[in-house]
């Protein structure tokens, strides 16, 4: 089969098998946009196997078996993107209980000096080393 013919055939399937596809997968992911690119990702996947390989027997079977490997591969990627978040998180909220700790600020958390309390907002932690140092130049060397 030329790759013209298996072209035809894929959006042949593709027209007959779209609707059942995107509906499976909306049921599993509970999102209709993802389930659209979820569908659309296992298309792309036709179009690069199916040339080479040939038509699948059960090709909608085939669609929806890849775009099910893609959910979960999905659902991985955003659960590990998840903890990825938490960790920076906790991480960021030591970094400024430490840099507070280690500050001589009042208990309120107030600074009495103007250009100390400058001084601390262009040293922040949150601050990438080369914009605080650019800060700090731009606000208190001038």
């Amino acid at each position: 089969m030329s790759t013209s013919d298996t072209h035809r055939a894929i959006e042949a399937v593709w027209r007959i098998e779209a609707a059942r596809l995107i509906a499976g997968l909306t049921r599993i992911v509970r999102d209709v946009g993802i389930a659209e690119e979820l569908a659309q990702d296992a298309l792309v996947a036709a179009l690069e196997k199916w040339p080479e390989s040939g038509i699948p027997d059960n090709p909608g079977a085939w669609l929806m078996a890849t775009a099910k490997h893609r959910a979960l591969d999905h659902f991985r990627r955003n659960k590990l993107l998840e903890r990825k978040h938490e960790e920076l998180g906790r991480e960021l909220k030591s970094q400024q209980e430490s840099a507070l700790a280690n500050s001589d600020i009042s208990e309120k958390g107030d600074i009495e000096d103007d250009l100390l309390r400058l001084v601390f907002i262009s040293c922040h932690p949150i601050l990438s080393t080369e914009t605080r140092v650019a800060l700090a130049l731009r606000l208190l060397v001038g």
